[in-house]
């Protein structure tokens, strides 16, 4: 059984090396962004930015998801999948295109709009290539494209702003420069592709059953866009454009744990697929779901550790109290890991229908008690809105997905350790007892209660061959 775990955290460790790596890329575009574009310019970048996010999935039907999930099947012609999938693109992609240059010419809309479509092709081919690498386990592939692809786009777009000064115009040509490139990049090294696809059959059943498994998946990306945004619509409603900021402010440290959270994900849906049919599924599921729960409040009891001490350090005094936030909104992050850990059953049993059910429930859920708890009690109702509606989904996807998978919790320990981090988030605002001491004691015994888990992680990553000790 260790072999699973290894192969489980080297991938975590190779999307981690992608992730964090293209992150970093997109820090310095900002460093080049702020010295190019004036304050108008770029907020225009990141609207348009956010709109290509939100299209993706509409205009793409989200079958890059269905590639991915199709290419693991073993009794799928994987040339049949790359080739619907890239058909569904390519015939969207030129209507999408044709009616924005239609738009321009006959209704006056802005060039822009050819640019988003240009980059939502473009992207869209790139998704496709890439979850077909990824799904085929060509996982370093993957990764080195996205690097590359970062990459690509901060050198093309730093020589048009920096050379040519053709301001945000040249973002975008260099999003379809560079995702171009990668196409090209993806087309050569993934594996004989042409022959691939000039060897596949069409299979019109095959496109059916792609579509109804993407087709839900669309409206699930928005459900999470209106659980992620409406809080910050309803506290500038209710509260002002300051309190957003420091609801912004605030956000930004449980960013660090969703990515984390988000990186783990990646690797975890490989891997739920690769061991859906196995006699120890079950074992397995619940094993790796102790173990994420685990890390998430141990990383959670060491950021609330440091969070006074770093607020006050790393932000300025106007700032400072939006510490006071971060403890829920940990809170959040964690459950919404969790959430999307039983998600991932979701995908394995080719349910997806189920999953939109589920995340339409926790964004009604959060929009009614943000209207509810904002006016009264103001960024507190926002945090405490967003962590129901995320514990609201898990609960239900665990319950909902037991007919296929029984994960077996270890409530023992979570439920305690759960209590203590609560704990330490309650001694934060109170400045009788040391904070010092209470986030010693905090960390110690939230240690103490999962180190089963901890031993039983490492005991597996470690040890090279089959133990009858690998019981979770």
């Amino acid at each position: 059984m260790s072999s699973k775990y290894k192969k489980l955290f080297q991938n975590t460790v190779l999307f981690s090396i992608g992730s964090m790596g293209s992150k970093l890329i997109s820090l310095l575009l900002v460093v080049v962004f702020t010295h190019h574009l004036n304050p108008q310019e770029y907020g225009e970048v990141e609207l348009i930015s956010v709109i290509i996010n939100l299209c993706l999935p509409f205009v793409t039907l989200s079958i890059y998801d269905a590639v991915l999930r199709f290419v693991m099947k073993d009794n799928e012609n994987k040339g049949s999948v790359l080739m619907n999938g890239l058909v569904i693109c390519v015939v969207v992609g030129i209507l999408f295109i044709t009616g924005s240059i239609i738009g321009i010419i006959f209704f006056g809309l802005e060039m822009n709009t050819l640019v988003i479509a240009a980059i939502i092709f473009a992207q869209s081919i790139n998704l496709v290539f890439a979850q077909y690498a990824r799904g085929t386990g060509r996982i370093k592939l993957y990764v080195v494209n996205g690097l590359l692809t970062a990459i690509l786009i901060f050198s093309i777009v730093s020589v048009l702003l920096v050379y040519f000064h053709i301001g945000i115009m040249g973002y975008f040509i260099g999003m379809v420069i560079a995702f171009s490139i990668s196409n090209v990049i993806l087309f050569c090294f993934i594996g004989k592709v042409a022959e691939t696809l000039v060897k596949a059959p069409w299979d019109r059943d095959l496109m059916k059953r792609m579509l109804l498994y993407s087709l839900p998946l669309i409206p699930n990306t928005l459900m999470f866009w209106v659980m992620d945004t409406s809080d910050r619509l309803l506290i500038q409603s209710f509260l002002g454009l300051a309190a957003n900021g420091y609801y912004a402010v605030a956000n930004k440290i449980p960013v660090i744990l969703n990515t984390l959270s988000s990186i783990f994900m990646q690797a975890w849906q490989l891997t739920a697929i690769e061991e859906g049919e196995q006699k120890d599924r079950d074992r397995f599921y619940s094993s790796v779901f102790n173990a994420l729960a685990s890390f998430m409040i141990i990383v959670s009891a060491l950021i609330l550790s440091i969070l006074k001490w770093g607020f006050g350090i790393g932000l300025g005094s106007e700032f400072y109290e939006a510490w006071r936030f971060v403890p829920i909104q940990l809170f959040a992050v964690i459950f919404a890991s969790f959430s999307s850990f039983i998600g991932v059953i979701y995908a394995v049993q080719m349910r997806t229908k189920q999953v939109f059910t589920t995340s339409f429930v926790g964004a009604a859920l959060n929009l009614l008690l943000n209207l509810l708890l904002i006016p009264r009690m103001g960024l507190y109702g926002a945090a405490i809105a967003t962590t129901i509606s995320f514990l609201s989904v898990w609960i239900a996807r665990l319950l909902q997905t037991r007919k296929y998978v029984k994960i077996r919790i270890k409530f023992l320990t979570l439920v305690p350790a759960l209590a203590v981090l609560a704990a330490q988030a309650m001694f934060l605002y109170q400045t009788k007892v040391p904070n010092l001491l209470t986030n010693i004691l905090a960390v110690s015994t939230i240690l103490l209660i999962n180190l089963r888990n901890i031993q039983f992680m490492i005991r597996n990553l470690l040890t090279k061959k089959r133990r009858k000790s690998d019981i979770a």
